[in-house]
């Protein structure tokens, strides 16, 4: 796909067929994400900033009611540094230690914080899948660990190996977010192929349902169930520790995330889950369960393995 980068001094203009994209990034820093995610999708990266901000802003508003000061912040899954540019912005935060596995895009991050000189950067890394699960750094070293859009594409068969090593990190007091998360336990899968009831389906059957319908042509088989395609979705159920000891509560209500939340920009779906919100009410059970994405804030109360 042909496309073209215009200087214009104050910003730049990344033109993909015939329609301008403006931005503040250079033309370095744009060139790089095309060469990775080719000009189509570049667009999409050079807007990530502003639409990733949405999910971090009732999370560091409430840190900032509490007077939290200094904040260690783990970022799982820094992809090309849109989140970690909103961290940097956050006077809570004094230190940020993002990763990623995907190299190309870590550089990119890279790039970034030295133009956009992002000195709370004490560590940004390329890790593979198996050094993830082996974070360097002291377990209760982290005062909020970030996950955003980032839980369905760990492997399915163990995901909750990364999740468990990500509480392990966390400070007992400490808070931990699952943002912008596709739920499988929701009837459309959005996220991927954007069917009804594939996250449910088994990897074959899953796979000719994408063959009947269409959906993903050219993909092998091998493709279709690495763990980045992402169709799986995930489950609140996974956003908790399995297989480490310790206590942990759901504050994303007072924190100004779950239902309202989701829905404070579509009031038509606010009416049409109602329904689930009162029964989530009299049942006591989270309304994030059903949910189409799961935004959850958890904090860590107890660390049962040290005490």
């Amino acid at each position: 796909m042909s496309y073209s980068i215009e200087d214009l001094g104050d910003r730049r203009v990344l033109k993909v067929n015939g329609k301008d994209h403006p931005t503040l990034y250079s033309e370095k820093i744009i060139e790089a994400i095309v060469k990775r995610k080719g000009a189509a999708r570049a667009t999409e990266y050079l807007t990530h900033k502003k639409n990733r901000q949405y999910y971090l802003t009732p999370l560091f508003k409430y840190l900032d009611s509490i007077g939290a000061k200094n904040l260690r912040v783990l970022e799982v899954g820094c992809s090309s540094g849109h989140i970690t540019e909103c961290l940097q912005e956050e006077p809570s935060v004094s230190e940020i230690y993002s990763f990623d596995v995907d190299n190309a895009l870590v550089e990119v991050a890279k790039i970034k914080r030295d133009e956009l000189k992002l000195d709370k950067v004490k560590s940004l890394e390329a890790f593979t899948n198996k050094e993830s699960k082996n974070l360097p750094y002291p377990d209760g070293f982290f005062d909020v660990v970030i996950c955003l859009a980032v839980l369905e594409h760990l492997p399915y068969e163990n995901r909750y190996e990364y999740v468990d090593h990500y509480y392990s990190k966390l400070k007992v007091g400490g808070y931990i977010g699952f943002f912008e998360t596709p739920n499988r336990h929701f009837f459309l899968e959005r996220h991927t192929v954007g069917l009804p009831f594939i996250a449910k389906m088994s990897e074959q059957t899953a796979f000719l349902y994408t063959r009947l319908t269409g959906k993903l042509k050219g993909v092998s088989f091998p493709g279709f169930v690495r763990h980045d395609t992402a169709w799986r979705d995930s489950s609140y159920y996974e956003c908790l520790p399995r297989t480490v000891m310790m206590d942990v509560e759901d504050v994303s209500e007072q924190m100004g995330y779950g239902y309202l939340f989701q829905y404070a920009k579509h009031p038509i779906y606010r009416i049409l889950f109602a329904p689930l919100r009162l029964l989530s009410k009299l049942l006591k059970f989270p309304t994030d369960f059903y949910l189409p994405t799961l935004n959850i804030m958890f904090k860590k109360t107890s660390d049962l393995e040290r005490t």
